[in-house]
């Protein structure tokens, strides 16, 4: 562990690395976004076929919600991430040892290297999947250069929380010794309270309040609502910058536990 502050060149160096590294597969990332483009297709799909019976949902346009839902699809895109796969098994094989040693604490090591894939994935996926879908079905999408902008912060204050909901997992499997069952509650949580495969707003009143009161809304439909103009964009970003302060305060404190208390082989 090192008791000094780096720099910023290591976290430029630890960006840039995830960002070729995202870049390297380009088949791999083809094969994503077809994924992503027929799920995108079926969900608007769905949301036609809809439009024509019901004209109006929930106060609101039918085709506006097919926006919202493909809009945050696009967006989740760029904010999704493995941390807590590579955290669970660098744990299981002894590797996280070796992070112990290196000029850079562990959670921003892993923030600054993700960043660097999202922003690869925001250009190669999120923004190519997204004009996909503008020019399959009308969405709304606004003209002016601030409501790109702030769907970018947005896109920005999703990764926080995601990472960190991810290091939070990848930091479990210290105690638990696997992350897989944590890794598939958190994607059931993400598909379901996300708001990209269903708005949040249609959820009973119970389900609906849980929603809002969990950090997984704030990775699909807050960007969405910002970038379609649905709601003032302060109140969005600083509700995600709070989820990611007060996810990376508990990282940060779960990981200097398990530093603390972590051997390998005996010593």
């Amino acid at each position: 562990m090192s008791g000094s502050r780096p720099g910023f060149a290591p976290l430029r160096t630890a960006a840039a690395i995830g960002f070729r590294h995202h870049l390297a597969y380009p088949t791999e990332i083809a094969i994503q976004l077809l994924a992503a483009g027929i799920l995108a297709g079926l969900n608007g799909a769905l949301w036609t076929a809809a439009a024509h019976s019901a004209p109006t949902v929930a106060g609101l346009p039918t085709l506006g919600w097919r926006a919202s839902v493909l809009v945050a699809w696009a967006g989740i895109g760029a904010v999704a991430t493995r941390v807590h796969e590579d955290l669970g098994e660098r744990f299981r094989d002894g590797q996280i040892a070796a992070d112990l040693l290196r000029p850079l604490p562990l959670p921003a090591l892993v923030y600054a290297r993700d960043l660097g894939r999202a922003a690869a994935a925001f250009l190669v996926q999120a923004v190519p999947l997204l004009g996909l879908c503008a020019l399959a079905a009308p969405l709304g999408l606004p003209t002016a250069p601030a409501a790109w902008f702030a769907w970018v912060a947005a896109l920005f204050g999703a990764h926080l929380v995601n990472v960190a909901l991810s290091f939070l997992l990848g930091v479990g499997a210290f105690r638990l010794g696997s992350v897989t069952g944590l890794g598939y509650l958190k994607a059931t949580l993400v598909s379901l309270f996300a708001g990209a495969l269903l708005p949040l707003e249609l959820f009973g009143p119970v389900l609906r309040t849980v929603a809002f009161c969990l950090p997984f809304h704030v990775l699909g439909r807050t960007p969405a609502a910002v970038l379609l103009g649905r709601e003032p964009v302060l109140p969005l970003l600083a509700e995600q910058f709070a989820w990611a302060l007060a996810l990376w305060a508990l990282g940060w404190w779960m990981w200097r536990r398990a530093a603390d208390s972590f051997t390998v082989q005996g010593g």
